[in-house]
């Protein structure tokens, strides 16, 4: 799938309110800049389901940009926590998708937990962000598949990248569990050419 559709407002502006939440005002301003994005300095989308034209390389230049000015040991950090705050936006801004998925979830053991609840919300992520992210299962792991990660497009390095989706997973894996009681890891990304990038998934039970 192409990234010609965009992102959604509600997707995007999801990403400008993460990265604000870490950086401030000021700090996601200037990331706008060195990402050429300046125009959306204090104008930020609507929470809709509109796609404003909002292309998936704006969000690689937002991490690259961050990555610029705060150097590649910041970089992790706040893009792990950019991620774990999108996931707190996204179980907020749908409460279908995360009522039904608490409902389901309630009785079940963890690892089937952590499953259904990614499943759902990766439904929504596909939709919003025109992705083809999937979840399998390899063992006692459950992995994560994105095929058309948007945080590593033309990116090239010696090692993965995506800290957002890998503090995205987590950030939904904590809600899903109530507990922190597992490791989320990026086992291949398309910067180092990889096929897809790959997130794994093992509870500590």
């Amino acid at each position: 799938m192409s990234s010609d559709l965009g992102l959604t407002n509600r997707a995007f502006c999801a990403v400008l309110l993460g990265a604000e939440e870490v950086l401030g005002k000021h700090g996601l301003a200037a990331v706008l800049r060195q990402a050429n994005l300046a125009a959306y300095i204090n104008n930020y989308p609507p929470s809709d389901l509109e796609r404003g034209g909002h292309r998936a390389e704006f969000v690689t230049q937002i991490a690259q940009a961050i990555q610029s000015i705060y150097g590649v040991r910041g970089y992790r950090a706040i893009l792990h926590r950019v991620g774990a705050i999108q996931a707190k936006h996204g179980i907020a801004q749908n409460p279908l998708v995360a009522n039904a998925a608490r409902i389901a979830i309630t009785l079940l053991p963890a690892h089937l937990k952590v499953k259904i609840a990614l499943e759902a919300a990766v439904k929504e992520l596909n939709a919003q962000m025109n992705r083809q992210a999937r979840i399998v299962e390899e063992g006692a792991a459950i992995i994560y598949e994105e095929p058309t990660c948007i945080y590593c497009l033309g990116v090239h390095g010696d090692k993965p990248i995506c800290y957002s989706v890998a503090g995205f997973i987590h950030g939904l894996v904590v809600w899903a569990l109530g507990s922190d009681a597992f490791t989320v890891e990026e086992i291949a990304c398309r910067a180092t050419g990889a096929a897809m990038c790959r997130f794994k998934i093992v509870l500590n039970e």
